[in-house]
Formats: structure tokens, C-alpha cells, sequence
């Protein structure tokens, strides 16, 4: 018998942390690893970029962080991410091209939308096609893999 926990070792918690790279994302990623109870996969778009390597450079990353090739639009390389984790924080989001689309390269359906939402074919396709419809497609995405992996947990945050 175990008295007030003497002799047990907490059973450490893996969870993915989607877009781990951003901001906001890395910040969440340092605070699970300083809790030292969580091992954390974080997916970010190429691992070996320069811009992650403060990442690996936290406290506990060695041992405890992963870091996952993932796009959010791609199933596969979310689920193989979201494998075997409790929870999932999904805090990344599209990183749009830096130059508006041109609307000639819209498909049929997306320059009829724009005409009957805003009349033309403003800047505001941009933010539909660029910004809106991949964060709508992505979250979904890692709502089906967190449902299909078993997750407990899911934050968007």
C-alpha cells in the first residue's frame, strides 16, 4: 500500500502542440516541458529550419520533445504527430503567401463566392482563400485525427 504517494512516479502525459514553431506555440511548449510531467510533439513545417532550433534548445527538449514535419492540410502527417498522445493544443494557423493571390488563378466556385459575398474579386478573396479556408480545412483535419487517435483532450486555441 502507498501512503500519500511515497514510492509512486507520475506517469508522464504526451501531447501534441500543433504550428510548435509560432509565437504563441513555442511559449506553450517551454511551459509543458518546465512542468517536467509532459512530454511534448510539436508539429512545425520543417524540422531542421533554423528558425526551430530554439526550440530543441529549451529545458527537458532533449528528452522530452519531438518535432514532428506536418501539414495541416496533409491527415498523415498530422496523425503521425497526434500518435499516442492524451491531449492535443492546436495553435497553429496559416501563414499566408506574402503577395495577394491573383484572382486569375481562382477556381470557378472560389470567383463566384467572392462576387456574391463582396461583390468583387477584392482583397478579401485573399483572406478567404490564403488565410480562412486552410485554418478551417487544418482544424478539421486535427479534429478527425484527435477522434480517430482516441485523444482525451483538444484546445484550439
Amino acid at each position: 500500500m502507498d501512503i500519500g504517494g511515497v514510492g509512486k512516479t507520475k506517469a508522464k502525459k504526451t501531447v501534441c502542440v500543433t504550428g510548435a514553431g509560432g509565437f504563441i506555440a513555442s511559449w506553450l511548449v517551454q511551459l509543458l516541458l518546465s512542468r517536467g510531467d509532459y512530454v511534448v510533439h510539436g508539429t512545425v513545417r520543417d524540422p531542421s529550419d533554423p528558425k526551430n532550433a530554439h526550440l530543441m534548445a529549451l529545458d527537458g527538449a532533449g528528452e522530452r520533445l519531438r518535432l514532428f514535419k506536418a501539414d495541416l492540410l496533409d491527415y498523415a502527417s498530422v496523425a503521425a504527430a497526434v500518435a499516442g498522445c492524451q491531449g492535443v493544443f492546436h495553435v497553429a494557423s496559416p501563414v499566408p503567401a506574402v503577395n495577394p493571390i491573383n484572382p486569375d488563378v481562382l477556381t470557378p466556385s472560389q470567383k463566384i463566392h467572392a462576387i456574391l459575398v463582396q461583390g468583387n474579386l477584392t482583397s478579401a478573396t485573399y483572406v478567404q482563400v490564403e488565410i480562412l479556408a486552410p485554418a478551417v480545412a487544418g482544424t478539421k483535419n486535427v479534429l478527425r485525427v484527435n477522434y480517430a487517435a482516441d485523444a482525451r483532450r483538444v484546445v484550439v486555441v
